[in-house]
């Protein structure tokens, strides 16, 4: 199973990176894929560590996904990284192994301490939609447009059901990016 987090990992400077990402877990092992141009892969190998941030809060997907990642952080406690102040918990990680491939290697790494801050209050769709949104974002150099924009109409669908201002807010802004993306690599 995939799991949408925010991965925050720190370069030689102490720059911190956060970035969308889909982990996959397993007992006290967290496995990382970046792509082989990204800022987190060469974080990851520079560091050894990251944090691995879980929200529901979908600001979060869509702020770094258009660029805006000035987010409030808290520094870690075991590992010198940082985490989201307002996660609901992380896991603070440091690599153990690396499965080498040329598009996207895969990092194994071992929770070394996890953090409770705040209470899950339950699923809303319309978050699930705009995170799907980020993804689609994200990919929409490699996707068909017509793909992209009819993915667009199924996902706002829940989006018009149960979204409040908030994420009505989120849905606009990520609906744009997507729009001007498509209109920039076509």
């Amino acid at each position: 199973m995939i799991l949408e987090t925010i991965v925050s990992t720190v370069d030689n400077k102490g720059d911190v990176n956060f970035a969308p990402f889909g982990i996959k877990r397993s007992g006290q092992f967290i496995f990382i894929s970046p792509y082989t141009s990204s800022k987190t892969l060469s974080n990851l190998d520079e560091s050894g560590y990251a944090t691995v941030n879980y929200t529901n809060d979908a600001t979060f997907f869509v702020n770094c996904i258009i660029g805006e990642k000035k987010f409030q952080k808290e520094k870690c406690s075991k590992i010198n990284g940082y985490y989201l102040k307002k996660c609901l918990s992380h896991d603070e990680v440091i690599v153990d192994s690396i499965k080498k491939d040329n598009i996207r290697p895969t990092f194994k790494c071992k929770i070394v301490s996890s953090y409770n801050h705040n209470r899950f209050l339950g699923f809303n769709r319309a978050q699930s939609s705009i995170i799907e949104a980020c993804i689609i974002a994200s990919r929409v150099g490699i996707l068909n447009k017509k793909k992209v924009l009819s993915d667009l109409d199924f996902l706002e669908v829940p989006v018009i059901k149960t979204a409040g201002n908030k994420e009505f807010k989120l849905w606009k802004k990520i609906k744009l990016f997507i729009k001007k993306e498509i209109r920039e690599k076509n």
